[in-house]
């Protein structure tokens, strides 16, 4: 059957995608004993972070390679052999790697990349010329896709990590992937676009499915599916939600494009425990501080995973 694909985007920074992919992730791995692959296209590279020591990174990137490296190769058309790219059990606890829990590293030299990119578009002198461009507009958002061919019999799920935006790698992601999820803090300016962010990616899958068409591959896959929204960093006042957030989150769970079931049902805190957690690049449940605790108590993230995977 192969790996379910799953990404996180919002083309808004500092709402939580990063925690909350790393954090899916893990729970995935430890508390549902599945077998999950992270793939972080993020330049600013945190997710990989959350994972591994700047040194350590340092070393695998000089040894081994990044994203990026099986970027270029991609380009050059050379074969990518993704497996020697992963990096086997990269989450350790006390030491012990998190078993089943792999992934492929990014780094800033992504940057230049994520650039890039065609569109079906201008005036072409023949048909020929035409459709070509439309090959070319496909395979530039085909790259993840190759990527998660070579390697999807060895995973129960695919995390994907995306930057703030939805440029060149972002649009790989959605083509790549199943589902994708929207992570939100519920105020004003960070879901004031969240229409409009599931409408861009609508306008991506129309995109994808002219040059589809124009170059004859009618019927393959578009984009991901929206698989939920996800509140987080949601603010309480003892143990009750905020009214702020409380409300904006019963307003978007009312909105037309999110009603039926859209937004997933369990929110995240803000909680220090999570910032303590991300300091000692481990999941929340595994930090032995008394804020880290507190958190992990609240049993958020594995609930967030646990419809992840249903949702799946």
């Amino acid at each position: 059957m192969g790996a379910k694909v799953i990404c996180f985007i919002n083309y808004k920074g500092g709402v939580g995608k990063t925690t909350t992919a790393y954090h899916v992730s893990c729970s995935m791995a430890q508390h549902f004993d599945k077998r999950v692959l992270m793939i972080d296209i993020d330049p600013q590279t945190n997710l990989t972070f959350l994972c591994a020591t700047i040194e350590g990174w340092s070393r695998r990137k000089r040894s081994v390679g990044t994203i990026n490296d099986l970027y270029k190769r991609f380009t050059n058309r050379k074969t990518l052999d993704v497996k020697r790219f992963i990096w086997n059990g990269a989450v350790t606890v006390r030491r012990q790697s998190i078993p089943g829990l792999d992934l492929i590293p990014c780094d800033i030299d992504l940057l230049g990349e994520d650039l890039g990119g065609g569109q079906v578009l201008g005036v072409f002198p023949t048909l020929e010329a035409l459709r070509r461009d439309s090959e070319r507009y496909l395979r530039e958002r085909s790259f993840l896709r190759h990527i998660v061919d070579e390697v999807q019999d060895d995973y129960d799920f695919v995390v994907i990590d995306c930057p703030p935006n939805l440029y060149l790698m972002t649009q790989n992601a959605l083509h790549a992937s199943d589902k994708y999820f929207v992570t939100a803090i519920p105020d004003r300016l960070s879901t004031i676009g969240l229409q409009i962010l599931t409408q861009k990616v609508g306008k991506i899958g129309n995109d994808i499915a002219a040059a589809q068409t124009l170059s004859g591959r009618t019927g393959s896959r578009t984009v991901a599916v929206l698989g939920g929204i996800v509140f987080v960093k949601v603010r309480i006042g003892g143990s009750m939600v905020t009214n702020i957030h409380g409300a904006t989150m019963a307003n978007i769970r009312q909105k037309e494009d999110f009603a039926k079931g859209k937004c997933v049902r369990t929110s995240t805190t803000e909680l220090i425990g999570y910032s303590e957690a991300a300091e000692g690049r481990v999941p929340v449940w595994e930090h032995d501080s008394e804020n880290a605790r507190r958190a992990a108590r609240k049993n958020e993230y594995p609930e967030i995973a646990r419809e992840v995977i249903d949702r799946s």
